[in-house]
């Protein structure tokens, strides 16, 4: 098993992306075709190695907002990780709640 880190692209150059963490942009490798601006993508050891639709992206990352909301029950995270994780998604998606 692998962890993969979602993040937004924002540049491509060639074989190269800069990609949107939630705030942290890096440059990465891409290995997967197609690659524009705007792309949701999966992470893993400085390499893109899927993109994803805003659906799918939506209906992943709900499912770790969930387990963050649980964190915050437990007194394992704060509220204010969760509110911006919340923030992220809003500024990365054209939903107005997901």
């Amino acid at each position: 098993m692998c962890w993969g880190v979602y993040g937004k692209v924002l540049e491509v150059h060639g074989e190269r992306a800069y990609v949107d963490f939630g705030g942290v942009v890096e440059e990465v490798v891409s290995v997967v075709d197609e690659l524009v601006p705007g792309d949701y993508v999966v992470v893993h050891a400085g390499m893109i190695i899927s993109k994803l639709s805003e659906e799918e992206f939506l209906g992943s990352f709900k499912y770790i907002y969930e387990m963050a909301k649980k964190l915050v029950e437990n007194g394992e995270l704060s509220k204010r990780e969760l509110e911006k994780m919340d923030e992220v998604v809003k500024r990365w998606t054209t939903k107005d709640r997901w």
